[in-house]
């Protein structure tokens, strides 16, 4: 499974920087953004039915973010939670293989392309379920065999 998934996102990122190529940095991303948007609909359809009645909002952001990233193949667990946050350790990600795959070197190039690439989707279906559920990217690995962190913040607006 996580090698289809993998071959997946490498077409998606080579169909990306095909994108870009043609129109643009912006609007490559603007097109992203909307897609990750419409995807979010979706996945809301698809997950909405198994969030069960009396889940808090952070319960409900860490069942889908697990779901999220463990049905894409992605090793996930908990690193440190409290009241109004959750860090999860991310290890072996299909979506980072994938950027390898095309060529696209590790460390912070890697990280602002992952924020562009996978973070949106995360997000924006994560605010179907709450809009104050945030996640933002604490660790970036630098290598296959590092792993990243991402934290997940009820917020309080």
């Amino acid at each position: 499974m996580f090698d289809g998934v993998r071959r997946s996102y490498t077409l998606l990122a080579l169909l990306l920087m095909e994108v870009i190529e043609e129109v643009g940095t912006d609007r490559g991303l603007e097109m992203l953004q909307s897609s990750a948007e419409r995807q979010a609909d979706s996945i809301v359809r698809e997950m909405g039915p198994m969030v069960p009645e009396g889940y808090s909002p952070m319960e409900k952001g860490v069942l889908i973010y697990r779901k999220f990233m463990e049905d894409a193949g992605a090793e996930v667990k908990v690193h440190e939670g409290g009241e109004g946050s959750v860090t999860f350790r991310v290890g072996r990600c299909p979506f980072y293989e994938a950027l390898l795959d095309v060529g696209v070197s590790c460390g912070q190039f890697l990280g602002g392309l992952c924020r562009h690439l996978t973070l949106p989707s995360i997000r924006a279906t994560l605010a179907r379920f709450d809009q104050r559920l945030m996640l933002e990217p604490v660790l970036v690995r630098g290598s296959a065999e590092e792993f990243c962190l991402e934290r997940m913040v009820l917020s309080q607006t």
